[in-house]
């Protein structure tokens, strides 16, 4: 064969290798830039695109000696002919690698599939100056736990987005606390809450406004935070209502930890957002794995019922965090109301308030002569004298929507008396503006 026609089968050959592969370039760039054009969760149904092109690659790894026929490379690299010299880079295309390939792409294929699904919309947070961690406003997201789409609105409020249109002529009621606030497990509308806003307006149309600030994790010192940076984000509630927090600890005092230890965490908190972009991460870590560690967690995380308390610990830095807070919402004339949340005791194997923090926490509002409603109160109204009140929490906690919805009922008739006592002595413009509507 002449060796003109020999350079030009060769080019050919070489033209043709390199079509073949265009669709694996194709399929690399749906993969690599898929948030780039998935970019918001009404469209998560979009991540069947680079799902298929996770598939074709899985089937060019399979046989790559088919997709990529006219490959010279290709076929000397995967050909079982021992005595053939292979080319450098050949050891791509051996069996062992080319499982571990395998491997990775079945698990992006399935990362793709829970995308399709939201999986990988999780709540993500920012640090606001002291306060180390909060939800990152307007962002729409699936509940770890309950998996419902859930969002956070413009004030980073568990919930729909507010208007000035919404305040008009309300009476705001802030709930602040932690994951029990939150709603850990339920969905937006079976949140305490949430199901408080109901209940009000059905006694009292028009007239409360009621918002979740509760985050997951938060001990009382950054209930306190989030109140301030609520505040200067405009928020003018008249009422707070303090929820009792089941995370105090180490992180309530990294409130008045130094610049380095507070710049360390939100570093962790950065890499936690990261961590839960991914879809297979929520579903196995947050999801599967926390089933499993809320099983047993009772055994390897006492938690605060069965924290031992130094008088210091006690009376100093928790009853600080306190007489902190209560400061703040007095001095921006704003009345708090307590809500003593019951969690599971381990060693009355009950779901009570008699741990420390929690007998603190109502001896704290009883001296300061603030309104407190127990969790536990309402729970067992209806219920036998010896009822655990399990029916009542999806685990050691939290409240599934039976609790939330009782809690909400009863808090709905607790509060307006207690805002009119708690402002009896009040001047007379700071009394109407709390004051429950008139002929209820």
């Amino acid at each position: 064969m002449p060796n003109g026609v020999a350079v030009k089968e060769s080019t050919l050959q070489q033209t043709g290798a390199w079509k073949q592969a265009i669709p694996l370039v194709i399929a690399l760039g749906l993969i690599i830039f898929s948030r780039s054009y998935v970019t918001h969760i009404e469209i998560d149904w979009l991540n069947f695109i680079p799902a298929l092109a996770t598939i074709y690659l899985i089937f060019f790894v399979l046989a790559p000696q088919r997709v990529l026929s006219r490959s010279s490379f290709v076929q000397s690299a995967v050909s079982d002919d021992r005595s053939a010299r292979k080319s450098f880079g050949s050891f791509l295309f051996s069996r062992w690698f080319r499982s571990l390939v395998l491997f990775a792409l079945l698990i992006t294929t399935v990362e793709f599939g829970l995308r399709c699904l939201s999986f990988h919309r999780s709540l993500t947070y920012a640090r606001v100056g002291d306060l180390l961690f909060t939800p990152v406003p307007n962002q729409k997201y699936v509940e770890k736990i309950s998996l419902s789409h859930s969002e956070v609105n413009n004030y980073g409020l568990r919930g729909a987005d507010l208007s000035p249109k919404d305040f008009e002529g309300k009476e705001v009621i802030l709930c602040l606390g932690d994951s029990i606030t939150y709603g850990y497990g339920v969905d937006d509308a079976h949140t305490y809450p949430a199901e408080l806003q109901k209940a009000l307006d059905q006694k009292y149309p028009g007239h409360y406004l009621v918002l979740n600030a509760g985050s997951n994790a938060y001990p009382m010192s950054f209930e306190d935070q989030r109140f301030l940076y609520l505040w200067n984000m405009g928020l003018r509630p008249q009422v707070v209502i303090v929820g009792y927090s089941m995370n105090e600890g180490w992180l309530g005092n990294m409130v008045d930890s130094d610049a380095k230890t507070k710049d360390a965490f939100g570093q962790r908190v950065k890499f936690k957002n990261a961590l839960r972009s991914f879809a297979f991460y929520n579903l196995v870590v947050e999801n599967w794995a926390r089933n499993y560690y809320n099983h047993v967690k009772g055994k390897f995380v006492p938690g605060t019922n069965r924290l031992s308390l130094t008088p210091e610990e006690m009376d100093s830095r928790y009853e600080g965090y306190l007489d902190r807070i209560v400061g703040h919402l007095k001095s921006h004339n704003v009345e708090p109301i307590f809500l003593l949340f019951a969690g599971y005791n381990g060693q009355t194997h009950r779901y009570d308030t008699l741990g420390p923090f929690e007998s603190r926490f109502e001896a704290f509002a009883k001296s300061h002569n603030i309104p407190i409603m127990r969790s536990e109160d309402v729970l067992r109204v209806g219920e036998p004298a010896n009822a655990t009140l399990e029916n009542y929490f999806i685990d050691q906690a939290h409240m599934n929507e039976s609790g939330t919805v009782k809690v909400a009922g009863a808090l709905a008739n607790f509060l307006p008396g207690a805002i009119n006592a708690e402002n009896s002595t009040a001047p007379s413009n700071q009394r109407s503006a709390l004051a429950a509507p008139a002929g209820h």
